[in-house]
């Protein structure tokens, strides 16, 4: 067996035989690159490849990306020229947006769509327009992962790319960092700058008393969704770090990551290097300032609770008839419902979403996707928007009318592009914003008709928010400018007016009679409800929350409700239509305001606009860099191994991997190719994909692998997809395996060849404490083998098929969940037990214990050409039976503790650590093989969840086992997986 090696060494031979073939998009992405019409634009700082259709969306969101990444790189300190930023734009509602770090094959790239469609990134500061802006947040990533010098720039530069060390910031420093940044590079835009991101903190930090832990800078942390703790927590810890103890050491901290030879570890000995404290000692300190500078804020005496926890992310919208008042909520133990309460709070219904049918008329259920909650003047019916994914995977939205009396979603108005408004008070049209390219306008969607009538007629990058129609026509809907949102008038002459015009973040507007709106309103950092005669007037505000007021919706004409946020969850909330007095808002501690620099750095300069230097701009070349290697990695090693007469031996290795594409991922290719001292031949193997028939993926790989005893050639060429979130795959697999002639046994020859297929559907409900608490899987696999293993052996089949159903468990318990699972598995004509059962391992086993008879399962060597038929089974872990059919059911009753701690680094070397759960486990298991004999188990397993790096999960476990049937005992398993 080989000994260890030093650690960089493993991790550079792992690396540099990482030769692989893989969709370099996801699929709605690579789908648009190959429908359109793609061209190439190089300017001084970026190369973009963008569709030729969104040539001026291009030119805007280029040079202000461009402008983005110019500041930045003026923060870094290395002489070291980067090279242009690889940037693309797709017209796929993407809803998205991300940096891939160079990774051995697949280059360091920049993915941006033309628009945003989810009022979601509304409510963070930006518009569907603003993907300049979004494109900022990326460039700091972009920016950051570029500073790679000493070794591995050497390393990278010799190879083509193997990684960039400064992916082992982890995930909150990086998007920590790219999130303080977003708002700070020349505009006043982005999250830091959202009284909702800040009034989310803010009721956290109070709430905890400002005593954070480390794990709470995890993505997994549960308190912190629907954002994650990476992002929020990171970027105030991020911020306090800037305001504490300059920018300067922030980039210092990404050089010094940057040059590290062993990157991955001893991250927080470098912030101790650069800051004299490790991350840990650092986040004590935020943690320290934010306890002792907490200003605790109270709701005041006129705001009623009317139902104190209705969700971690929720959506409100209340009756002008009866007082109703709908919710769209979801809750770490609640999966998403929608819930209609009469005007005092009591509950007319509640009614799950999630739909678990093949042929569901939706997939998408979360309040983050929907937008445009309005109800009819009669009060008999709730519009809404839902945004939703197409067959290909993007977002495409439709309009819903729901029975606002028993829930019921009576019918929906498909192919809506954008987001939510207001249904008209007569119930005949539903206004909402219309988003192509980076333009958003307000359309009118004509209920009988579904005729599409566009309101406004904006041009070039503009952005708004949903609408508010008033009895007689006239429209107030939130639109983006230079100050960020400000209120619109839409009068019915078509002619438009500002209704504000400032920096106070204006939004959400909702009639409340026919001259005046209420809405939300910057004051004082937070959202307050205001109200506003659109004749003319300052607004006047009515609500003086502790942190944050959202979708504020009239309740007749002398109240307003409105979501508050508390600690980590909303409340429902009413108050008075009347003035604050000045006496109760006195009576609330304002938070204070940081004073501005005295000096700004260039990339805090306010932005004037960039000119873009175009150095060329031409079609797309579809094998551009294709015969250029991405990855050219040639790579030797020794190994002492112990051979058969227990003496050690050096063993030499050698080879080279080589990986390439064009940069539209059209076609990919992968060859490695390795040699062994103790062998004559070498190891081949070939890997070529290709995009072009997007949606659909090829991919061929074939392999000629030789080690001691046995010689492999491989080869399968598969084709697929997703339809929506179904996958589905086809082709053809072919395999041989000679086994070499010893003194002991002849050589022994065994192939396999013929088509495969399999399609998986799932739908279900979750919850971030109970897992998934009701759903659906159902999943086809089969393949036909014409060519079988040698002459004695006939060709066969193989069939297997899935159902699993999950219901929720216990009464009154919400964090546990029941898994019943059916598995019917046929090998018609093939020899007889081809078939294994159990012999299969869970996870990786440190300990196992067990009272029976050995495992005597031996498939000859001709039944062995390269691949395995086999079926887990629950309790036979360490025992293998033979069959050629199999019909296996399961139950399993999973509890889950919630722990959500982690500490910023294991033993100062280690990444961070984060304990995210205990799970319980009772289960049961049977099988029956052949129709003729029973197999029969049941236990409990205890499982702990880890994850070190905030990107590397492991679980540790132990299972016992009693089993009923084959002459076996009870089993102990004690075990990891990852």
């Amino acid at each position: 067996m080989p000994r260890r090696l030093p650690t960089l060494l493993l991790f550079i031979l792992s690396l540099s035989g990482c030769a692989f073939v893989t969709p370099r998009f996801p699929q709605n992405v690579q789908t648009s690159f190959v429908r359109e019409d793609m061209r190439k634009l190089t300017t001084s700082s970026l190369v973009l490849y963008y569709p030729a259709d969104l040539r001026p969306t291009a030119l805007r969101i280029a040079a202000r990306v461009e402008d983005c990444v110019e500041r930045l790189r003026t923060l870094t300190k290395s002489p070291r020229k980067r090279d242009r930023a690889l940037v693309y734009l797709t017209s796929a509602d993407f809803n998205n947006a991300y940096v891939m770090p160079d990774y051995s094959s697949i280059p360091q790239q920049m993915v941006l769509p033309s628009h945003m469609s989810l009022e979601l990134f509304n409510l963070l500061g930006f518009g569907p327009a603003e993907l300049g802006e979004v494109g900022c947040h990326e460039s700091v990533h972009y920016v950051q992962m570029q500073q790679t010098d000493g070794l591995w720039w050497l390393v990278n530069t010799l190879t083509g790319g193997l990684f960039q060390p400064n992916t082992f910031t982890e995930s909150w420093f990086l998007e920590g960092l790219a999130t303080f940044y977003e708002g700070r590079l020349g505009r006043s835009w982005g999250r830091p700058h959202s009284p909702v991101w800040q009034g989310f903190f803010e009721a956290a930090s109070q709430a905890r008393g400002g005593d954070f832990h480390p794990g709470y800078l995890s993505p997994e942390h549960r308190e912190m969704d629907p954002f994650g703790g990476n992002y929020l927590v990171g970027s105030e810890f991020i911020s306090w770090l800037a305001n504490k103890y300059g920018e300067d050491k922030l980039w210092q901290l990404v050089e010094s990551q940057g040059e590290s030879v062993f990157s991955p570890l001893a991250v927080t000995l470098r912030f101790k290097g650069v800051y004299g404290r490790t991350i840990g000692a650092l986040f004590d300190e935020f943690s320290q300032e934010l306890a002792q500078h907490q200003k605790r804020r109270e709701r005041p005496s006129t705001q009623q609770v009317l139902a104190p926890e209705v969700g971690y992310f929720t959506r409100l919208a209340a009756s002008p008839a009866d007082g109703a008042i709908a919710t769209l909520e979801v809750g770490r133990e609640q999966a998403v419902r929608l819930v209609l309460r009469e005007r005092d709070g009591s509950v007319r219904f509640s009614r799950h979403l999630a739909q678990f049918l093949p042929g569901r008329r939706w997939i998408a259920t979360s309040p983050t996707v929907m937008s445009g909650l309005s109800f009819t003047a009669d009060g008999g019916s709730l519009f809404l928007l839902a945004s939703d994914l197409d067959r290909v995977g993007s977002y495409l939205a439709r309009v819903w009318q729901v029975d606002a009396r028993t829930g019921e979603v009576v019918k929906t108005w498909e192919d809506i592009e954008g987001m939510g408004g207001g249904v008209t008070p007569d119930g005949k049209a539903y206004v909402y914003v219309h988003v192509s390219q980076d333009t958003a306008n307000l359309y009118r969607l004509d209920l009988a008709t579904n005729a599409r009538t566009p309101l406004t007629r904006f041009e070039g990058r503009q952005s708004l928010g949903p609408a508010s129609v008033s009895p007689d026509g006239r429209i107030v809907f939130p639109r983006m400018t230079d100050n960020g949102w400000n209120l619109a008038l839409l009068e019915p002459d078509g002619t438009v007016r500002a209704l504000t015009d400032d920096t106070h973040f204006n939004y959400a507007p909702r009639w409340l009679d026919a001259q005046r709106v209420v809405f939300v309103r910057e004051h004082e950092g937070r959202w307050q409800a205001h109200v506003l005669d659109v004749t003319g007037g300052e607004p006047t505000r009515i609500t003086d929350a502790p942190h944050l007021v959202m979708d504020v919706a009239p309740l007749g004409g002398s109240d307003v409700v409105f979501l508050n946020r508390d600690a980590f969850d909303f409340s429902l909330d009413r108050a008075p239509i009347t003035p604050v007095a000045a006496s109760e808002a006195l009576a609330q501690d304002p938070s204070p305001t940081p004073a501005p620099p005295e000096a700004l750095p260039p990339a805090l300069a306010p932005f004037l606009g960039h000119e873009l230097n175009i150095l060329s701009d031409e079609p797309y070349s579809p094998m551009e860099h294709f015969f250029y290697p991405e990855l050219h990695a040639p790579f030797a090693y020794a190994l002492p191994e112990t051979n058969d007469a227990d003496d050690t031996e050096i063993v030499g290795y050698g080879g080279v991997a080589l990986a390439g594409q064009d940069r539209l991922g059209f076609h990919q290719y992968a060859l490695l190719v390795q040699i062994d001292s103790k062998l004559r031949d070498p190891s081949v193997s070939f890997s070529y994909g290709n995009a072009l028939p997007a949606p659909w993926y090829v991919q061929l790989n074939v392999a000629r692998t030789v080690v001691a005893g046995r010689r492999d050639l491989q080869a399968s060429l598969f084709m697929s997809r997703e339809f929506w979130t179904t996958p589905v795959s086809f082709g053809v697999l072919a395999l041989r395996r000679d086994w070499y002639a010893t003194s002991r046994r002849p050589g022994v020859r065994s192939s396999l060849l013929g088509p495969e297929a399999s399609v998986s559907y799932f739908a279900g409900e979750s919850t971030s404490y109970g897992g998934t608490q009701r759903g659906l899987g159902l999943s086809l696999a089969g393949g036909l083998y014409p060519v079988t293993f040698d002459e004695a052996s006939a060709p066969f089949g193989d069939v297997r098929a899935t159902v699993d159903l999950f219901v929720p468990g216990l009464p009154l318990l919400k964090r546990d969940n029941l898994q019943l699972t059916a598995i019917g598995r046929y090998l018609p004509s093939a020899p007889e037990g081809l078939l294994q059962v159990g012999g299969i391992q869970l996870g990786n086993p440190l300990l196992q214990l067990r009272q029976g008879p050995e495992d005597s399962r031996d498939v000859p060597l001709r039944f062995q050409p390269g691949t395995s038929f086999s079926e887990y089974l629950r309790g036979y872990e360490d025992f293998a039976l033979s069959a050629r059919s199999v019909v296996i059911a399961n139950a399993r009753y999973r509890y889950r503790l919630i722990l959500d701690y982690g500490w910023s680094t294991f033993f100062w070397l280690g990444p961070s650590f984060f304990l995210s759960q205990v799970e319980l486990e009772a289960f049961g298991s049977w099988a029956r093989t052949d129709l003729r004999a029973n197999h029969r188990a049941a236990g409990g397993a205890v499982f702990l969840h880890t994850t070190f790096g905030q990107s590397v999960g492991l679980s540790l476990f132990y299972q016992y086992a009693r089993r009923f049937d084959d002459g076996l005992g009870d089993l102990h398993l004690v075990g990891f997986s990852l």
